[in-house]
């Protein structure tokens, strides 16, 4: 067994938003995302083949969604986003890192 600590060896560089696997077992990837001021580029969309469930383990972060619906989610805050489901980042906190935990499935 590894043992390790979700809260630990947060990236110093946070100049792009940081996707860390965690588990990958085919159907099912669960990965830590560390952002810091980011946000998904105007326009763009994610789109998924898969359903994804995350959470907001530190900061904060406001999710678009095609249709229109603003969510924003604070520490605890946890969303379940239906594969194909358009949707975006639209805002990250800008005062310290947010830490993502995404299972998708």
């Amino acid at each position: 067994m590894d043992k390790q600590n979700i809260f630990a060896s947060l990236p110093d560089d946070l100049t792009l938003e940081v996707f860390e696997p965690l588990v990958d077992a085919g159907a099912v990837l669960i990965e830590r995302i560390v952002s810091k001021a980011h946000r998904t580029p105007e326009g763009q969309w994610y789109d998924q083949d898969r359903n994804e469930w995350v959470m907001v383990l530190k900061g904060e972060a406001r999710l678009v969604f095609e249709e229109g619906e603003v969510v924003h989610l604070k520490v605890g805050d946890h969303l379940n986003i239906p594969a194909h489901c358009r949707h975006r980042v639209s805002w990250t906190s800008e005062h310290g890192e947010t830490l993502w935990l995404a299972v998708h499935y």
